[in-house]
């Protein structure tokens, strides 16, 4: 269990599968849900992309979670009203004292 000031809830969004043309691939139109509470998201990383034509801005959290949360790479999280991608796959971190273990994931979204 992470401390008091952990005290914010996530939704992990994970695709069903379909198959498209001959091969199986993720099915986003009625993903499962789960909340999960007792997170802390705190603001990672920021960036710019321009190419003459487009300027988009990428925009990453990292979010801690209770250990042995129910979260894979693939999966999407929303966490500020907004919908992020897992980047790779979720991090154990286990206290070699007995203190407070956590998993870590690392998530972004484009925009623009």
């Amino acid at each position: 269990m992470l401390p008091t000031w952990a005290n914010e809830s996530i939704i992990r969004l994970r695709p069903g599968s379909k198959t498209s043309r001959g091969s199986t691939v993720p099915d986003w139109s009625d993903p499962d849900r789960l909340t999960i509470s007792g997170c802390s998201v705190q603001p990672a990383t920021t960036s710019l992309s321009q190419d003459g034509r487009v300027l988009g801005v990428s925009e990453g959290l990292t979010i801690y979670l209770p250990p042995g949360s129910d979260v894979k790479a693939g999966d999407h999280i929303v966490a500020n009203g907004a919908v992020y991608q897992l980047i790779g796959d979720p991090k154990e971190w286990r206290s070699a004292v007995g203190l407070v273990s956590n998993m870590q994931i690392s998530v972004e979204r484009w925009r623009g």
